[in-house]
């Protein structure tokens, strides 16, 4: 997390992003974290949290540790599978109990790891009975023994496509533990009846960031958490879709590509970087074949039509009536990184609509452009005009009648 001056912040990932679950009992010797910490009774679960983070008001983690064991079932789920635990850890010495993707605790006993329900408590009701339960690497381990031996502080990975990813990490975002996305979601009309079979994880998101009269708004007021959470769901559906590629390359015949042939053939190879070689279609924003395609159809269009007209860049005013109206009390801008996109998109399509269909500036050729965004955290676009003209489009006079710069006056008040 880098803090850009006194009003954007920017929160930056690299590389694949991932989330750990850890042993559901500390080892011995060692203070509970995390999920460990529900297993205690409130008062001394706030006790714990206060004593990690001795900056915060104790107060206000008692209330809030007070309310998750009350109001989130997935704590509940945490204590049952500990009973469990301990009653499974005297009779059995192979032993795993999961979160499955139906939100059941599963018991695997020994070696070849029967499976069978726990029963879980009453007040649990986040049942998934859409979703797939049979055994895969979808899997929460709560707690594992493999012959005799605890796993200590051994962690293995959330899947971000459990429907308990979301909820796990942003707990204060979701305190009743709202289900997040996963294979089993549907889309439903106004009547209850599935309107689509299958709702993508993007769409999902999509959905999810667009504040509602009848929802909380607690997800748009976390400020830097809320923007740990937008970048996170773009992470996990990026990351999907680069697991797709890599499991569908006959679909995309990444045979056609350069691969370990044309290495057999060169005279000097080096076997350590030579293998199995995963192909990024075009399709693929961002990747080099993405970005290849780009180029080369700008080159056509410049081609074509020659040398742009107009140069534009269209930077996105954080003081645009559009934004401010639409912000939660207390909030500025650098709060909503969702809204500020999005009224820039609505501004950028407006602009363009003017340009082609309105022909403020003249018969309208094509175009080529870019968005990208400041060190400041705000998007801005680069655009290329073509445009049909004549001898005097670079008149002087025709040049001020669209662009012009202007000084504020002396008695105006600079912010």
């Amino acid at each position: 997390m880098s803090e850009m001056g006194t009003t954007f912040q920017m929160f930056q990932i690299h590389g694949a992003l991932y989330h750990r679950q850890g042993p559901l009992v500390p080892g011995d010797g060692r203070d509970a974290l995390y999920s460990q910490i529900y297993l205690y009774d409130p008062e001394f679960a706030a006790q714990t949290r206060s004593r990690h983070a001795q900056e915060l008001d104790a107060d206000i983690i008692s209330s809030l540790t007070l309310m998750l064991q009350e109001m989130n079932p997935l704590i509940h789920i945490y204590l049952t599978a500990r009973e469990r635990l301990i009653e499974i850890a005297e009779v059995e010495t192979s032993f795993r109990i999961i979160l499955n993707p139906q939100l059941r605790l599963v018991v695997e006993r020994g070696v070849d790891l029967r499976r069978e329900n726990l029963p879980t408590a009453d007040e649990v009701s986040m049942i998934l009975p859409e979703e797939y339960g049979s055994a895969g690497f979808r899997d929460i381990v709560l707690a594992s023994r493999t012959n005799g031996d605890d796993q200590g502080n051994h962690f293995t990975l959330i899947n971000p496509n459990h429907a308990s990813y979301r909820p796990l990490h942003y707990v204060l975002l979701f305190p009743y533990g709202e289900p997040g996305w996963h294979w089993g979601t549907t889309l439903d009309n106004r009547e209850g009846g599935h309107q689509k079979k299958n709702l993508s994880q993007r769409t999902f998101y999509r959905f999810r960031l667009h504040p509602r009269l009848d929802e909380p708004s607690t997800i748009f007021q976390a400020q830097k958490l809320f923007q740990q959470f937008v970048v996170d769901a773009w992470a996990v559906c990026d990351q999907n879709k680069l697991a797709w590629i890599r499991s569908h390359q006959a679909n995309i015949r990444s045979d056609l590509y350069h691969g370990l042939a044309d290495v057999m053939e060169s005279e000097d190879i080096d076997l350590t970087r030579t293998g199995k070689r995963v192909v990024l279609p075009s399709s693929y924003l961002g990747g080099d074949r993405f970005m290849q395609q780009l180029y080369q159809d700008s080159i056509a269009i410049v081609r074509h039509f020659g040398k742009p007209s107009l140069f534009i860049t269209f930077t996105a005013n954080p003081k645009w009536v559009e934004i401010e109206r639409e912000l939660l009390p207390a909030q500025t801008a650098a709060d909503r990184p969702d809204l500020v996109a999005r009224v820039f998109n609505l501004k950028v399509r407006d602009l363009l609509d003017q340009i082609r269909y309105k022909e403020v500036f003249g018969p309208w050729l094509g175009w080529v452009w870019t968005i990208e965004y400041q060190k400041r955290g705000l998007p801005h676009l680069h655009l290329l005009v073509f445009l049909r003209t004549d001898h005097e489009f670079l008149t002087a006079g025709n040049i001020d009648s669209f662009i012009s710069a202007e000084l504020p006056p002396a008695d105006d008040a600079i912010n």
